[in-house]
């Protein structure tokens, strides 16, 4: 990619139908002008935007992101409709992976007021507080001894309707005349909050929201970090923040809803991720007598999941197992929201009654296969001439997929994927997530169609 303004048009056409949940909300995403474009801050700005573009943690739909540059950000803001804006520079990278206590679970906000159980807490969970409490400004405030103060551009949340009745200040001017808080959150140039000469106190991030995020500073080190994650200092704090999810997995229960098939003739063969028991149930819901092939990217998880199928493996011995062989199994019961969808799949002992059931009635291969760059003509070969059902769960979008794909490599590999089924298999039913996110199933061209204009989009319905 070669600059900012295609890694917009890239992800503005690939998210254009996606519908906003809060049309009030802006997440801006800022790119300073004089900014050299690399391949270390193309990575950059595709880790901010997809941080920000939906849901809790990242992971999901519906946030109205725009783009400009840092000069243009005022003019933005002035001719803007939303009522409050999360503004961020490339190079902002966030935990999304944190929890809220039981204690911060009982208070009355917008946790309560949408009805939703989630526990998350993020950078995006501390706007939604942002916004809730109606004051003006919340930023880094840099305030030297003998330097005119301002608020550091790497992230900023405004009340933009508020901002507009004192004439749309400059969100980039400096102070001479203010008052400070004598208290500083580290040196002594970061106050608890200021109140610039004829301006609404600016509140600074405090530090439990400091300590889940950081800055790139657009420092010399991502060039070579990027190109080589595997081994990263994860002691750097940029890369501390961004590698708290990368590490491979093995995930016990499904984080995504289980999505209804299709009505549809009988499939010869499906092919699905190794993760959950998504599986299992479609297996069980498709009457599906044909092959199922269980794929992913890393031997382990193929081992993994052979071995449970194998042996019908209850909850303890899955966690007994992990635990012999340090396997590092993820069950997201500290997710109150992902817990909550996996339970509406049903009890393990159901699940595990499936499985058993699919074990004993059906082949059953395993793959070791990186469906972002498999052996297409392997996949060909095994598609040719059959009725397919294809699940990528949420693969295309998932964060160590982003974290180790740009954004056009996984647009290109996500549409020739479905290039080469379309001209292999006799039909096929598709379905996950697409790059940017949203859920898409739907018949996949090929030679013989059931019904070319039926398609289905889902979008997670539990992000707010």
């Amino acid at each position: 990619m070669k600059n900012f303004e295609e890694f917009v048009k890239l992800w503005k056409s690939e998210t254009k139908d996606i519908k906003i949940k809060n049309p009030d909300l802006l997440f801006l995403v800022v790119y300073p002008d004089k900014l050299k474009w690399s391949f270390a801050i193309e990575k950059q700005t595709q880790t901010t935007t997809f941080m920000v573009s939906g849901g809790f943690t990242g992971t999901g739909t519906g946030h109205d992101v725009q783009f400009c540059y840092r000069s243009e950000v005022n003019d933005y803001l002035k001719n803007c409709t939303h009522t409050h804006a999360m503004i961020v520079s490339v190079g902002m990278v966030f935990d999304m992976v944190g929890s809220a206590s039981p204690e911060a679970m009982k208070l009355v906000n917008w946790r309560k007021k949408k009805a939703t159980k989630t526990n998350c807490l993020s950078g995006i969970t501390d706007f939604y507080d942002f916004v809730e409490s109606k004051k003006y400004c919340k930023a880094h405030i840099m305030a030297r001894p003998g330097v005119r103060a301002f608020l550091h551009h790497q992230h900023i949340n405004l009340n933009v309707e508020m901002w507009k009745t004192i004439d749309c200040p400059p969100l980039d001017e400096r102070w001479e005349n203010y008052e400070r808080a004598e208290r500083n959150y580290h040196d002594d140039y970061t106050p608890y909050w200021i109140k610039p000469k004829d301006r609404p106190k600016i509140i600074n991030f405090n530090h439990h929201e400091r300590i889940r995020k950081s800055f790139s500073y657009y420092r010399d080190l991502q060039n070579d970090a990027w190109k080589n994650l595997e081994n990263v200092d994860r002691k750097e704090f940029y890369f501390s923040r961004f590698m708290t999810r990368m590490q491979p997995a093995f995930y016990l229960l499904n984080t995504e809803s289980f999505k209804p098939p299709p009505d549809q003739p009988k499939f010869d063969l499906l092919f699905s991720p190794t993760a959950g028991y998504n599986t299992e149930l479609l297996v069980d819901k498709l009457d599906f007598k044909g092959e199922v092939i269980f794929y992913d990217y890393t031997q382990e998880n193929i081992d993994t999941k052979k071995i449970i199928v194998d042996m019908n493996m209850s909850l303890d011995e899955i966690y007994n197992y992990g635990g012999l062989v340090h396997k590092n199994i993820v069950d997201n019961s500290q997710n109150n929201s992902a817990s909550e969808r996996a339970k509406k799949m049903g009890t393990h002992e159901e699940l595990r009654a499936l499985q058993e059931k699919m074990s004993r009635e059906q082949e059953v291969e395993y793959w070791l296969m990186d469906i972002i760059n498999p052996d297409y003509d392997k996949l060909s070969e095994k598609l040719k001439g059959k009725s397919v059902f294809f699940d990528t769960s949420n693969i295309f979008s998932y964060h160590m997929s982003h974290a180790y794909y740009t954004l056009d490599e996984l647009v290109n590999s996500y549409n020739k994927l479905h290039q080469t089924i379309s001209q292999s298999a006799k039909l096929c039913w598709a379905q996950g997530t697409r790059p940017t996110k949203q859920w898409v199933g739907g018949w996949v061209p090929g030679r013989d169609m059931i019904d070319p204009n039926y398609d289905i989009e889902w979008n997670d319905e539990w992000i707010s």
